[in-house]
């Protein structure tokens, strides 16, 4: 239940992307509005009508001084939203709060946040602020996931594809297209400082342990340990992929062979033949990609937790 007379924060903005997740979230913020409204808080919201728009307004709003920054929506939603309020106040970023409208969400269900819209915005009141770490590929922030290879083919794909088809949907088609004619690209890359080159079909650097569609992709990640899980996978099959695929979902694929993983500060991926990056679902190109954490660089709205 929210508790108006308990809310904490004086001045928030919200950003609210009307079309994630069919509008889900959207459809809940006008009851959230009305509660938030009621405890004479500072309220500004906008609703975002393209891309890159929700970043721009995040970025004035942490320029501005607002306390408190809530993104509704999905993950694209909270990537750009990340990026404006590190981009406009970096050293001194609004709480980030979350309130889940998209399609896989992984970012609230890496910290706990609850996937209903209702349930998530009693954070806005009784919630607790947790500093966790963020990571940054080449220019780009990201709250959960950034790869190169085969996964960030996928989104490259997937973003061609109409808005009107559901993005679970559009993610299948396009790996199944991806997994008929990606290959193993010959790339230098470098954790921590070692380097080694290897026929490299995908490298993840995860915050956060989900992939969208319950994908346990980086099982030893945590969002506040001063590190980003590396997980990657060298030259595989089309059999091995499948195999290696079914097999995230109880996160029992890291012991493939192939398969390989650590943990870092830094890693460099170079190849002769650009590879597609992607960060938080976001296709980013074909470039040469360096992956870094930044500890504790965000504090978000997340639940209290339980007694012991």
């Amino acid at each position: 239940m929210l508790k108006p007379d308990e809310m904490a924060f004086r001045y928030v903005f919200a950003v609210i992307n009307p079309v994630a997740g069919g509008g889900r979230g959207h459809r809940a913020w006008s009851g959230i509005r009305s509660v938030l409204r009621a405890t004479g808080v500072d309220l500004a919201e906008v609703l975002v009508e393209r891309p890159g728009q929700a970043e721009e307004v995040a970025a004035r709003a942490a320029g501005q001084g607002y306390d408190l920054v809530v993104s509704v929506g999905g993950d694209g939603t909270i990537h750009e939203v990340l990026n404006g309020i590190l981009l406009g106040r970096p050293e001194r970023p609004p709480v980030l709060a979350v309130i889940p409208g998209g399609t896989g969400n992984i970012f609230a269900r890496g910290l706990g946040i609850p996937r209903d819209p209702a349930a998530a915005a009693g954070l806005l009141f009784h919630g607790v602020r947790k500093r966790v770490d963020v990571g940054r590929v080449n220019d780009r922030y990201f709250a959960s996931v950034a790869s190169v290879g085969f996964d960030a083919e996928i989104a490259y794909r997937a973003a061609r594809w109409p808005r009107w088809i559901d993005g679970f949907a559009r993610h299948i088609g396009a790996g199944l297209r991806a997994l008929a004619d990606y290959r193993a690209v010959q790339a230098r890359v470098t954790i921590d400082g070692r380097t080694q080159t290897v026929p490299l079909f995908f490298l993840a650097a995860a915050n956060t342990v989900w992939y969208g569609a319950g994908i346990r992709i980086a099982p030893h990640a945590r969002a506040d340990d001063g590190e980003l899980a590396i997980v990657y996978g060298m030259d595989l099959t089309k059999a091995e992929v499948v195999g290696v695929l079914l097999r995230t979902f109880s996160g029992s694929h890291l012991s493939r062979p192939k398969m390989g993983h650590a943990s870092a500060r830094e890693v460099h991926v170079e190849s002769d033949v650009p590879m597609p990056v992607q960060a938080d679902g976001e296709p980013l190109g074909r470039v040469s990609a360096t992956f870094r954490c930044i500890p504790g660089m965000l504090e978000v709205l997340v639940p209290r937790p339980e007694p012991d």
